[in-house]
């Protein structure tokens, strides 16, 4: 398990990265890194991160974890609001906001998936590299 073989890995399968010395941060694309950190007893460690101006969380940068619980309670708040407005006397167009209500909800369940997948997928790439 060396630095310098998943830097050659990641070169040969062209990923853009950057290697601070024992770190290495790959760029996933649409904000999205994962950081490799390289101890000296040979263990690695893997994280993800989504950075500022990402679709999930928009200026706030955190782990995709962070970013389920921030969009989920973000959801339930929403939700909230919807109903009272829903089930109070305002009159409007109730279907409208239902239906964009539910475009929310979709958007975030499909960009959820989208880094999960494409994090998961690196990180088990990343694993397979360093096996030897």
């Amino acid at each position: 398990m060396s630095i310098e073989n998943t830097e050659s890995q990641l070169n040969r399968f062209d990923y853009s990265y950057e290697r601070k010395s024992e770190l290495i941060e790959i760029k996933l694309g649409f904000g999205l890194r994962m950081n490799v950190h390289f101890s000296e007893d040979g263990n690695i460690k893997i994280e993800d991160k989504l950075v500022s101006w990402n679709i999930l969380t928009g200026v706030l940068e955190m782990s995709i974890k962070g970013a389920i619980i921030y969009n989920f309670i973000g959801t339930v708040l929403l939700g909230f609001l919807f109903l009272f407005y829903f089930f109070s006397d305002f009159e409007a167009e109730k279907l409208s906001l239902l239906v964009m209500f539910l475009i929310v909800i979709f958007w975030q369940i499909v960009f959820t998936s989208f880094y999960l997948i494409k994090a998961g997928h690196m990180k088990h790439t990343l694993i397979r590299w360093n096996e030897n």
